[in-house]
């Protein structure tokens, strides 16, 4: 989305245009190395990645820090200003089929025959699941909120209640995951010093865990994914301090192994050379869920602004900025022999793409480019058939005029650049991107939204097939079997103010794509006026789907406009006010949407407006058997599949 100078900047502007300078604080350098956490002697040597360098001590690793530490502060400092980087916060759902939402295993003492059919967490890639506030094995609820765990019971209904409670102070948890008699809690612990706790424990006992493994990195959590057995995570520490005269002083990477600290040997350390960009180094351990035992680690320094996880590699991306104000000269990521204008700041952006093979808990970094343009979120990338695609935004020159551009980028497995369209929707943001096989979609808005469906079965010459205007626009879109895609988003009415639309309620969207890659709007279902939105915008798993139903689950908050608001002529429609919130239960068919349910944890008559709670406000549910299991801070409420009606509440321990 653009608006120009004059328009009413929706909150979606505010949440694309700036946050990018709040992420692009962390945009600072690229060093990579592999160590097992318990001794730096069980160190298996490994070979260099592909444009990346090493170090071969630990002074060598502190005098480069040392010497670059002040560049990478004015590089921090005013490069913030400038691109246009979209860092925001998936799964591949069926018609009638199995579900392709993560399913753990069930409780080793739960017999398998007794376990319903369930709803898992909302994944990008099949096999590859993503930490979450709740997860299920069929027959217990594993919920966390700000900092505690609840275990509950939760089927059958009747038997509801919470079997035993954890509590994490001073810190707030992040994610669970979980695996046959396995918890794992990951929480950001706060102080002087943060840290990343992935605390292991032992729940055949599902009313006394017990704590099997404890690793602890100082830094801040950025992602986290469990496959095959394995949870790897993703934290970012600091490569140096200034002290109260400026002088910076560097600090070796660290982490904690139930307590006992390790230091990261420089000799397995890599990095790029862009001087600019060594304030940070970021961390990939790896945890057994079955035994506890902590494997090598990968450790990145470097900012990661968002991750990407296949079945067999780990993408790490961030974005490049230029220093415009100090003579250091760094005009972006320079290792890769690329330059960027500084007579033109508009196009003064590019991302980092960091590759590391993953398997059996062992990580290994194998290679490293760079494209232009920075992503919206996880969505943006995709592995396929060995390659990787990337959709970026970027500020550009278009026909002489300054302007917006949206690119996608196809590389191989050593990051080097295949394929590329460019100049997609000049003038436009980049709001939703899904890769499905050897197809991609890509939604942009200005004042409509055109979504482009885009072929990759010939990797080295990707097409353009159809781009499909209709008005509003997706933020997030779930593919259907048969060419079918839900999208989620807000809807819009033009402006007579040129390049500018103004956003209404919220909207979903049924897609059909045909095999010839043309494309239709099957069906839209609006849900009130403007104001009102929704989790699931930015937030994929907060989006539930039974491919058993064909049903989908959405937690919303809505706004209706009451019968005094009025708006000038040319301006913005009127925000509603905030009436109800709860989830929308809908079913999909290849015709369309129909509203069969809906659900909330406030009391009948209160008007959630003018409701000081803020507890019950619904952000997550599952389906089990027959039953809808909605989450909010407060409570879990079990309601009927069939009339709605609540039939068990369990309140979460504070």
């Amino acid at each position: 989305m653009v608006w120009t100078m004059g328009a009413v900047p929706s909150r979606k502007v505010w949440r694309r245009e700036t946050a990018v300078f709040v992420g692009a604080i962390l945009a600072v350098t690229t060093v990579i190395a592999i160590f097992a956490i318990v001794s730096p002697a069980r160190i298996s040597p490994i070979a260099r990645p592909q444009n990346l360098g090493a170090f071969e001590s630990d002074s060598q690793l502190q005098q480069y820090i040392t010497a670059n530490a002040k560049s990478a502060q004015q590089y921090n400092r005013w490069g913030i200003g400038f691109g246009g980087g979209l860092f925001f916060r998936g799964g591949l759902p069926v018609f009638g089929g199995v579900t392709t939402m993560t399913a753990t295993l069930a409780a080793a003492a739960t017999s398998v025959n007794s376990v319903p059919s369930f709803t898992g967490t909302n994944v990008q890639v099949q096999g590859v699941d993503e930490p979450d506030r709740v997860k299920t094995d069929g027959t217990h609820l594993f919920v966390s909120t700000q900092n505690s765990v609840a275990i509950i019971s939760a089927y059958p209904p009747n038997s509801s209640a919470v079997l035993s409670k954890l509590s994490f102070p001073n810190a707030q948890v992040i994610g669970l995951e979980i695996a046959q008699g396995r918890l794992m809690v990951i929480d950001q612990k706060s102080g002087s010093i943060p840290s990343v706790e992935l605390i292991l424990y032992d729940v055949s006992d599902l009313t006394a865990p017990k704590v099997m493994h404890n690793a602890s990195v100082p830094g801040d959590y950025v992602a986290a994914r469990m496959a095959s057995g394995y949870v790897y995570a993703v934290i970012q520490q600091p490569s140096y301090v200034f002290n109260g005269q400026g002088n910076a002083t560097a600090v070796m990477p660290v982490a904690s192994d139930n307590g006992v600290k390790s230091q990261l040997p420089a000799t397995s350390v890599y990095y790029t050379n862009n001087t600019a960009q060594i304030s940070y180094y970021t961390i990939i351990p790896s945890v057994d869920l079955s035994t506890g035992a902590e494997s090598d680690k990968t450790i990145l320094t470097g900012p990661s602004a968002t991750v990407y996880v296949s079945t067999s590699n780990i993408y790490v991306v961030y974005t490049n900025y230029p220093d415009l104000f100090s003579t250091h000269g760094i005009t972006g990521d320079v290792y890769t022999g690329g330059v960027v204008s500084l007579s033109d700041v508009q196009q003064a952006q590019n991302s980092t793409i960091l590759r590391a093979a993953y398997s059996g808990g062992i990580v290994s970094v194998e290679a490293a480019g760079v494209v232009p343009g920075s992503v919206l979120n996880q969505f943006s990338l995709d592995e396929y058939n060995s390659y990787f695609r990337v959709a970026t935004g970027r500020f550009a020159m278009v026909g002489g005029t300054p302007t917006r551009s949206d690119d996608v980028y196809v590389l191989d497995m050593s990051m080097k650049q295949v394929s590329a369209l460019t100049n997609i929707a000049p003038g436009e943001n980049i709001y939703a991107v899904r890769f499905v096989g050897s197809m991609g979609y890509v939604v942009t808005f200005e004042q409509i939204d055109p979504l482009f469906v885009i072929s990759f079965k010939d990797m080295a010459n990707p097409t353009i097939l159809s781009a499909l205007k209709v008005s509003g626009y997706s933020d997030y879109l779930h593919p259907l079997p048969g060419g079918y895609l839900i999208g989620v988003g807000k809807d819009a009415v033009p402006s007579s103010m040129s390049n500018v639309a103004f956003y209404t309620g919220l909207k979903l969207s049924l897609f059909r794509v045909f095999d010839n890659g043309t494309s239709v709007q099957v069906a839209k279902l609006p849900i009130g006026d403007r104001g009102t939105d929704s989790p699931v915008l930015t937030d994929h798993l907060a989006f539930t789907f039974d491919s058993t139903r064909n049903i989908t689950v959405i937690p919303l908050t809505l706004y209706v406009v009451r019968g005094n608001q009025s708006t000038c002529s040319g301006c913005p429609p009127p925000y509603g006010d905030p009436v109800w919130q709860g989830v929308y239960v809908i079913k999909v068919s290849p015709t369309g949407f129909d509203v069969i349910g809906k659900v909330s944890q406030y009391p009948a008559g209160q008007n959630f407006g003018d409701s000081a709670n803020n507890s019950l406000q619904i952000d997550r549910s599952v389906i089990i058997g027959d039953y809808l299991y909605t989450v909010s801070e407060g409570e879990v409420m079990v309601s009927s599949i069939s009339s709605f009606s609540a039939v068990a509440t369990v309140q979460l321990p504070s």
